[in-house]
Parts: structure tokens; C-alpha cells; sequence
């Protein structure tokens, strides 16, 4: 049994709830539409479909009909649903590995750090800075491809990544998102580069201003994964992100 055909059988709401019933306990078609505000002739053909996929049995008991939820769809169901939690929590294990390593790197080299108020409130300088970042990051100087750079794709989850799409649609990841905590906060490996040789650690944080607006921190740290060159880079980002921040500011004063 294969569970493409079941998890579509699964995707109508009301056969879905429809199964949900039979699960609970074996009911005839009377039993179950009277739960809900469509005919007999309505549930009878959910049913159906639950049949052929082999979602649920049916056994006569007189002039009833009584559907019963099938053992074995049941399993294949539970499998999939186990392999599917099974590739999310290594994401989430190896995402959360990732944030703790670089967290706990010896701080022998100081952190970039940069303070900005912009006038947006805590939620839309967030999503600015993130699911909207295309619209002010300056990708001319600060991207792969420069001016011919189609897209910059910030993907709001532990796991995704923010992803810069070339002029005919090749993709570079910038950096892993090791941390997602909207409006509050964000964590990056942060690797912008065709072919990374280590990942330094960005986290940019966001406060609720007292007398309005947001307090925008960000903490660009980790240099000691870059050996020698871990000065020399940690210089360049330093006003590097002074260049960046600018067009954000400006976006948010939009």
C-alpha cells in the first residue's frame, strides 16, 4: 500500500474529519452524518473514498452498514509520519549543534557589533531585515553575482538558509539559519561564499524601543574558525556592515 493515495484521500477537511470519528469508534453512515451539516449521500461517498484507499473496512450489521478504521492504512500513515519527524528533528538536532559550537567559540577575537534605532515597529523591522531582504540589500557591492543577482531568498526557519539566485537561476547559500525566534531574534552561520572554507556567526537581535520604534543589535562573531586570516576579515566586515546597514535605514525611514 503506498501513501500517496492516502494522504490525498486525507486532504478534504470534512473526509478527513469524517475519519477522524471512524478512528474513534466503528459508526454507520446515520451515526457519522449527523455530525455534520451535509447529506447522507455526502458522507456516503467520503466513505467511499476511504474504502478504496483502504482507510477504513465496512461489515454489515443488519440493515446497517458499520465502517471501522483499517489496521493497515493506519500503519503505512503512522511510517510515513515517523520518517517524516525523523529527517525534521536531525535538521533540528544538527541546526541545534551547529548554534552551540559556534556559540561557545573562544571569544579571542572581538565580535563586530552594530546598534541602529529605525522608526518601524519590532515585527516589521524584522521582516524587513529578513523575508524582505531583497528589497534593500545592496547586492551590487555585496553579493556573488553583483548587479546581475535575480533574488536574495531569506528562508525564516531552523535549517533554512539565505540563499542569493544568480541570473539564470543558480543559487549560492550565504549562511545557515541556526536560530528563528520572530521578532526577537535570528542566528546565521554565516559563509557567503561559492565555496566556504568556515562560518563565522551572526545573530541580529531586536528591541522595542520605549518611546517607539525598534533597537536593532547585531553581533557578527566567531573569527577564530578563520585562523591567520581572522583579523583581516574580521576588519573588513566591520565597515562592511556600515555599508549594508545603510540601505536598510533607508528602507525602513520608506
Amino acid at each position: 500500500m503506498e501513501v500517496d493515495p492516502l494522504l490525498s484521500a486525507m486532504s478534504d477537511p470534512t473526509r478527513r474529519a469524517v475519519f477522524e470519528l471512524v478512528a474513534r469508534e466503528s459508526r454507520s453512515v446515520a451515526d457519522l452524518a449527523s455530525n455534520f451539516p451535509v447529506s447522507r449521500p455526502a458522507i456516503s461517498q467520503h466513505l467511499k473514498v476511504l474504502l478504496e484507499t483502504g482507510l477504513v473496512t465496512v461489515t454489515d450489521s443488519g440493515t446497517r452498514r458499520i465502517y471501522t478504521a483499517a489496521p493497515e492504512g493506519l500503519a503505512v500513515l503512522r511510517a510515513w509520519t515517523d520518517q517524516v519527524w525523523d529527517r525534521l528533528l536531525d535538521r533540528y538536532t544538527q541546526a541545534a549543534s551547529e548554534e552551540a559550537y559556534m556559540t561557545n567559540l573562544t571569544d579571542r577575537v572581538a565580535p563586530v557589533v552594530k546598534t541602529r534605532v529605525v522608526p518601524l515597529s519590532q515585527r516589521e523591522a524584522f521582516d524587513l531585515f529578513t523575508t524582505r531582504m531583497v528589497e534593500w540589500w545592496p547586492v551590487v557591492t555585496h553579493s556573488i553575482n553583483g548587479e546581475d543577482t535575480r533574488d536574495v531568498r531569506f528562508e525564516g526557519h531552523v535549517g533554512g538558509g539565505v540563499i542569493e539566485v544568480g541570473p539564470t537561476g543558480e543559487e549560492v547559500r550565504w549562511a545557515d539559519v541556526t536560530a528563528w525566534s520572530p521578532p526577537h531574534r535570528f542566528r546565521l552561520s554565516w559563509h557567503p561564499n561559492p565555496d566556504p572554507v568556515a562560518a563565522s556567526a551572526l545573530e541580529v537581535r531586536f528591541f522595542e524601543e520605549p518611546e517607539g520604534g525598534t533597537r536593532l543589535v547585531l553581533e557578527h562573531s566567531g573569527w577564530e574558525e578563520f585562523g591567520d586570516e581572522a583579523m583581516a576579515l574580521r576588519d573588513q566586515y566591520e565597515s562592511g556592515w556600515d555599508i549594508v546597514l545603510e540601505p536598510y535605514l533607508g528602507a525602513c525611514a520608506r
